[in-house]
């Protein structure tokens, strides 16, 4: 079956895009090749290999050549040019400023649900409402749940935002009307899965960590449990306890699975593993 023309649209990383294009050319003419390609764009076929590796990033002057060569429209070109600063983008303020100007253009093309579920990542209290829904008094009205919910969020949350999310919630499936006309989560547990961009999950994981922060005065010690531990560890030895904590992670999914008690509050748990030194980083050794 014949391959069809990649659409720069469907796309969040240009080098996949550049790659799928090479091999739809190739199919369709085989003398087509990326040395050919980057003669074109008067570009050294050696780093031009290297950019679709991930070794090298792409000039400005070569994204202006390749949407002349591969006769994008404006509008294309518009979004290959953010698609570059994009995957380039080294601060998580940079990426929402390109993901923001890139989810724009694709919304004429992808299904409305599919750019609403990135919103579900975007606001810390949206998925903590869902399971504020299980531990909940059952109510009959949307503006009911919305003003017990607001008052009951730590930090707060105003009522207009928390009526918000209930709609976008029951939207997306992520809870569900019941037939007394009470909400409650569609399902047991919710993940980000591979579908949501990084940049989206990059998001939801920093305002966790404000709020974190924002704990250690709000929230009595004996309510939180916060620890820290610095160590020397081998790249083998980070590998083997990023493994135990992703363990540790479904260990404590099992546990909240299995609790018969009564369920009376809303958690989130932060665990994080990150290098404080430069040391054995691959790109130092570049």
């Amino acid at each position: 079956m014949s391959r069809e023309m990649p659409i720069i649209f469907d796309y969040m990383n240009y080098r996949t895009f550049l790659t799928d294009v090479l091999a739809f050319r190739k199919e369709v003419n085989s003398a087509f090749s990326m040395r050919a390609l980057a003669a074109k764009i008067q570009c050294n076929p050696g780093f031009f290999n290297r950019i679709l590796k991930g070794e090298r990033n792409l000039m400005a002057a070569h994204v202006v050549e390749l949407g002349k060569v591969l006769k994008l429209s404006k509008k294309e070109l518009r979004f290959f040019e953010l698609l570059v600063g994009y995957n380039h983008a080294k601060r998580q303020t940079e990426r929402d400023y390109y993901f923001e100007q890139l989810l724009q253009l694709k919304k004429t093309r992808v299904k409305q649900i599919a750019v609403d579920q990135y919103k579900l990542y975007s606001h810390w209290y949206y998925l903590v409402i869902r399971e504020l829904l299980a531990i909940m008094p059952h109510l009959s009205t949307l503006e009911e749940y919305a003003r017990m919910i607001a008052k009951s969020l730590e930090p707060q949350v105003s009522y207009g935002e928390v009526r918000d999310a209930l709609d976008h919630l029951l939207h997306l499936g992520v809870i569900r009307r019941l037939p007394d006309g009470a909400l409650a989560p569609a399902d047991k547990f919710t993940a980000s899965g591979p579908l949501v961009p990084q940049v989206i999950v990059n998001r939801f994981l920093l305002e966790f960590a404000d709020l974190a922060r924002r704990s250690i005065d709000g929230i009595p010690k004996k309510e939180r449990r916060f620890s820290t531990l610095t160590f020397s560890v081998s790249r083998q030895g980070f590998e083997k306890i990023a493994a135990r904590i992703d363990e540790f992670r479904q260990e404590v999914l099992s546990m909240v699975a299995s609790d018969a008690s009564p369920l009376d509050r809303v958690c989130h748990l932060n665990l994080q593993l990150f290098p404080v030194t430069r040391c054995g980083r691959k790109e130092d050794a570049a």
